[in-house]
């Protein structure tokens, strides 16, 4: 769901759910997380690009998964990001 390329000084990383517009699930936003504090602690990082796959960039949160009783509640979702 998240790729990351390096190229030279720059971190890209790419929203990688082209089929849905890119919306963000909770898995992707955690994997998103994690990728951004890679970064971080990189100093050999200067600069951070972020991309997203196919026709679009973010469609926002996948109102699916938000809505989905099975799925996280929406309100966990929110204190955590």
């Amino acid at each position: 769901m998240i790729q990351f390329e390096r190229i030279d000084a720059v971190g890209k990383i790419t929203l990688n759910r082209p089929e849905k517009y890119n919306s963000f699930v909770r898995e992707m936003a955690l994997a998103l997380q994690d990728t951004l504090v890679k970064c971080e602690s990189d100093d050999s990082i200067r600069c951070i690009l972020i991309t997203g796959a196919g026709k679009a960039f973010c469609a926002g949160q996948d109102l699916k998964e938000a809505t989905d009783p099975k799925g996280p509640e929406i309100e966990k979702i929110v204190r955590e990001h």
